[in-house]
């Protein structure tokens, strides 16, 4: 691919074991030919130490991504590392990317995210046409008032939040249920990649507001 030309490519997916920096500057280098990419794949299976891979190579995996403005659908799986993520980023990515409709962004989830719950509402804005979101959150503190008067995010109809590192112990789900409820309106419930059950309370109270609304919707039509 490196010696190639592929100007129209619109979509990519590779599924590989984690490269080393040499391997994924090869790959970035023969991608960023490619400015009309609206779809990228991309799984890396395994794990490399740090005396086998620079570290800040996937320090900054996402960001290299940022040169790309028309993607339509990003999915980065990383299994068995880690990637860095924060609120910054995040903003970053949904800012360039505001046709974006699938947004799939996961690593092994040892080590806690750096995207808090307030700022991802602030990231969502800049998507209004996002329909699938998974990214790892950081929720021991969600820091948003669910009677804040913010505007819905309407089109978004999947949602997964990873709870990553020591911080998949959710204390505070009928709170983060208000608020996808109130935001997410049309986000059926939390789905969730692992095995843990740490969204079951967020689910249960989530089922419980929508079954209030529509008993309050119909005795207004009675």
């Amino acid at each position: 691919m490196e010696h190639s030309q592929f100007p129209s490519l619109t979509k990519f997916k590779v599924h590989h074991e984690v490269p080393s920096s040499a391997e994924f500057e090869q790959l970035f280098r023969a991608l960023s030919r490619c400015q009309a990419l609206k779809e990228i794949i991309v799984t890396f299976d395994g794990y490399r130490n740090n005396n086998d891979q620079d570290p800040g190579s996937f320090l900054t995996l996402v960001p290299r991504f940022l040169c790309f403005t028309q993607f339509k659908i990003f999915q980065l799986y990383l299994h068995g590392s880690q990637i860095y993520l924060d609120d910054n980023i995040l903003l970053q990515v949904m800012s360039t990317w505001p046709q974006i409709r699938i947004l799939e962004i996961q690593d092994s989830g040892l080590l806690p995210s750096h995207i808090t719950f307030r700022e991802l509402f602030t990231a969502l804005r800049q998507c209004p046409h996002l329909r699938v979101l998974r990214v790892p959150v950081n929720i021991t503190t969600i820091a948003i008032d669910p009677d804040a008067k913010l505007l819905p995010h309407t089109t978004l109809q999947r949602l997964g939040l990873e709870a990553t590192g020591s911080d998949y112990i959710i204390e505070n789900a009928q709170a983060i249920a208000r608020i996808i409820f109130t935001l997410l309106p049309c986000v059926i419930q939390v789905n969730r990649s692992t095995i843990r059950q740490d969204w079951n309370a967020v689910n249960f109270h989530l089922g419980s507001l929508r079954a209030a609304a529509r008993a309050a919707g119909a005795a207004l039509n009675d």
